[in-house]
């Protein structure tokens, strides 16, 4: 599968957006045309049941994107993300979908410092899905 062709979304929090781009505050953008953002006032707002329709609406993968461990302006909004995002795995794993088309990013670790390597990392990954 080409890359192009790759759907992805990313409910990414509004925080975390501040400074990337201007993308903060415009709600759903293209950041590429494989990626669609969807802006949320936390991390914590995503839920399982829209990851779901996401991935049942024809997205290859989502990702969700959380402010840096310990900086969450809600204090503990990117930790209960990421246990929503891990209870969804586990539901994806129990219907036959493979878990790794999800994923939760928190900018400023070593592994992502920008959305940009954000969307590499999780374009890497789906591609990854369809290569035999």
């Amino acid at each position: 599968m080409k890359k192009s062709s790759l759907r992805i979304i990313g409910f990414c929090c509004r925080n975390a957006l501040d400074g990337e781009k201007g993308l903060a505050g415009r709600g759903r953008v293209a950041f590429e045309p494989t990626i669609k953002i969807v802006s949320l006032p936390c991390s914590s707002k995503v839920e399982t049941l829209g990851i779901i329709k996401a991935l049942e609406s024809g997205a290859d993968g989502v990702f969700v994107l959380g402010c840096p461990e310990g900086k969450c302006r809600l204090l503990d909004g990117n930790y209960r993300a990421q246990k929503i995002v891990n209870y969804t795995k586990r539901l994806l794993d129990e219907i036959g979908i493979e878990s790794c088309r999800l994923e939760m990013f928190q900018l400023g670790t070593s592994e992502c410092q920008t959305l940009d390597q954000v969307a590499q990392a999780m374009i890497s990954r789906i591609e990854s899905l369809y290569t035999f």
